[in-house]
């Protein structure tokens, strides 16, 4: 469910109050407040589906198909009893205050439904948008070279009075290096009136060997570029200025293509299923990113026709979206994409709001789930520079993708993690915003919270998931196979009354309601451990194969890099201590922060590197793990935590390492 700030609810909880030249109409009436949005829909449609062609968002992680239960409503008119799922999925309290799941309520009379909850605080979300390693990739101002230039030009007046077209007045002005200039028609069309407004002394905007635009001679040193990271669960947009390749703004949003799924699996199917489902998610991710654009600009003082490049990288079915290509050939073997090129198109022809010539960028991928994130990823680390040290760069979550090897080879896999690691399919699990735990350490005998928003706990988001489990296996409360139980004496007896036994299964009281934001108890449930072992055991499996086909052990990995909201923000020691990352020593663990948006920014300001990403899309190997017994094998083995006694004392020390 939403919030909203001081909702002041409409008495329309009665059929007896819809308006009657609305109920007079046949099928039924859902009114969705605080928007007061009146739907006619089919009778037995479910809330969901009548939502979804509607600007009215809900959480799912799971698309509407009734196991995550998140996309909750609360009915304020006639409610018959809850449904199997919602009785698993919601709590008693919840269930008496008429909150139900909108997947699974079916409307067969009016209905009248609210999507918010009263006393919103103002939402805080943690959106990755930064890299740590900008120091190790900073480009000198000497070897800055855009995709995009701009040259101050006057042209002889001598030239024009020879007859000569526009354009090929231009290219002598320009040399005979630009001989072969050529120019899209938009700028053709608009070129006579301003060479005359100009009296022919301009900046000639240049792409390679096409002039994009004419402008006045004080816009040669207005020189700019866009950057968007196409994230599954949220964009963030960057601009650029050429002059010296600084981060002049940041911007981020959740991806509004959320509320058709959580995931790449439940938008694939949601395409798969919807005649117009490709169009829809485009139009989603477009407004998104004209929103990002319009707000990055505004903030630097520009206009959108000061913009005529700009980069995107993104996973492939991301990317597929964006260009308005079919990517349900990823959906299943042999997860062919449509594309594997990178791509330069008008980026009008997308539906971007820049200037008319701009053109847009689309990295390169190397497979279904090896896509253009992975490769900017790979530009960041600097991997292919490397011949002799060997380097394990993974990006976590859903789909954990990982990397290995140096100049000489370089492995990549991509491995169904699930999406533990991003908080969901976890009882009290959230995204990063306000109220998540984010850390959790274990210092003098007592559970520390790292909590977003410095509030009290809703819930746990990924990086606190990791943390807590470590924190607990360190203390005994979670043995080797994963079984949540009682700590033997020692420091972390303390613990042992938050060991709750429910139907004969062990939980772990994160907060009891006293200790939690809205009074309802936090809990690490049997099922959320296993959740987390699933998917830190496929990882685990991926690197063991790669590591088995490279010929390597652990002691030859050079440096480990982690990418992606996740691998910025969980401490190193507890990735390794839950057995989701090799026992490397912790001093060659980094976190290269949001690497996709580093790696197109290279391009953006370096061209070359655009070459450079084309070469590498080639020269990776890809391993598909679903048809290898040693993956299936070393998954298996993986699932359980690794041995190691550690003492919970020096738990919050080597967190922090």
């Amino acid at each position: 469910m939403k919030k909203e700030k001081n909702l002041k609810r409409q008495n329309r909880g009665h059929l007896s109050e819809l308006p009657a030249q609305k109920y007079r109409l046949g099928g039924v009436w859902l009114n969705v407040l605080p928007d007061d949005l009146w739907l006619r829909i089919s009778t037995g449609e479910s809330v969901w589906e009548a939502l979804q062609n509607t600007d009215v968002e809900l959480e799912s992680d799971c698309g509407g198909m009734g196991t995550c239960g998140k996309c909750k409503i609360k009915v304020l008119s006639e409610i018959g009893p809850p449904s199997t799922q919602e009785r698993e999925l919601l709590n008693e309290w919840e269930l008496n205050q008429g909150i139900r799941l909108a997947c699974r309520t079916r409307v067969f009379r009016d209905m009248v439904i609210s999507t918010t909850e009263a006393e919103r605080e103002e939402e805080y979300l943690k959106i990755l948008t930064t890299s740590h390693h900008l120091t190790h990739r900073y480009i000198p101002t000497p070897e800055l070279a855009p995709l995009i230039s701009k040259q101050r030009l006057t042209l002889s007046p001598d030239i024009q009075q020879d007859g000569l077209s526009d354009l090929d007045a231009i290219k002598l002005g320009l040399g005979s290096e630009y001989n072969d200039l050529k120019a899209p028609l938009n700028c053709l069309h608009s070129l006579p009136q301003k060479l005359k407004k100009t009296q022919s002394r301009g900046t000639a905007v240049l792409h390679e060997h096409c002039l994009l635009d004419w402008q006045t001679q004080d816009k040669a040193d207005s020189r700019y570029g866009l950057v968007f990271d196409l994230g599954t669960s949220t964009l963030v947009g960057k601009l650029f200025s050429f002059a010296d390749g600084s981060e002049v703004a940041v911007a981020s949003c959740l991806n509004s293509q959320s509320r058709r799924g959580a995931d790449v699996i439940s938008r694939l199917k949601f395409i798969r299923e919807h005649p117009e489902g490709l169009e829809s998610l485009r139009r989603l991710v477009v407004n998104d990113l004209n929103q990002l654009t319009s707000h990055l600009l505004s903030s630097a003082g520009l206009h959108l026709e000061d913009i005529f490049i700009a980069v995107a990288a993104g996973n492939t079915t991301m990317q597929h979206i964006l260009l308005g290509l079919s990517p349900v050939g990823i959906a299943e073997a042999p997860f062919s994409p449509v594309l594997t090129d990178g791509l330069v198109v008008n980026a009008r022809e997308v539906g971007l709001r820049l200037h008319p010539s701009a053109l847009l960028y689309v990295m390169p991928v190397k497979s279904g789930y090896i896509g253009g994130d992975l490769l900017s990823f790979m530009l960041t680390s600097g991997v292919t520079e490397q011949e002799d040290e060997i380097i394990l760069g993974l990006d976590l979550g859903t789909n954990g993708e990982i990397f290995l090897g140096s100049g000489k080879r370089l492995l990549t896999c991509s491995t169904a993690a699930g999406p533990a690691l991003e908080g969901a399919r976890i009882s009290h699990g959230m995204i990063a915003k306000a109220g998540a735990i984010e850390g959790v350490s274990f210092e003098e005998g007592e559970l520390h919270y790292r909590v977003i928003g410095n509030i009290k706990p809703k819930g746990i988001c990924g990086s606190g998931l990791v943390d807590l489990v470590a924190v607990l296996l360190c203390c005994g409360i979670i043995d080797q196979e994963g079984l949540i139980r009682p700590p033997q004496q020692g420091v972390a007896e303390g613990l042992h009354s938050r060991i709750i036994n429910q139907a004969g299964v062990n939980d772990f009281l994160i907060a009891s309601p006293e200790e939690s934001y809205d009074s309802r108890p936090v809990y690490l449930t049997q099922k959320d451990v296993r959740e987390l072992q699933l998917a830190k055991g496929a990882i685990a499996a991926g690197i063991k194969t790669l590591m088995d086909k490279i010929g390597i052990g652990t002691q030859d990995i050079g440096h480990v890099y982690l990418a992606g909201a996740l691998g910025n923000y969980v401490a190193p020691y507890s990735t390794i201590r839950i057995g989701l990352l090799p026992a490397v020593n912790l001093e060659i663990v980094r976190s290269l922060g949001n690497a996709a948006s580093t790696g197109a920014s290279l391009i953006l300001l370096v061209k070359r590197y655009w070459q450079t990403a084309a070469e590498l899309a080639q020269f990776i190997e890809h391993v598909e793990l679903s048809n290898r017994a040693d993956f299936n094998q070393y998954f298996i083995k993986h699932m359980d935590f690794p041995e190691e006694s550690l003492q919970p004392d020096s738990i919050a020390t080597k967190q922090t390492a």
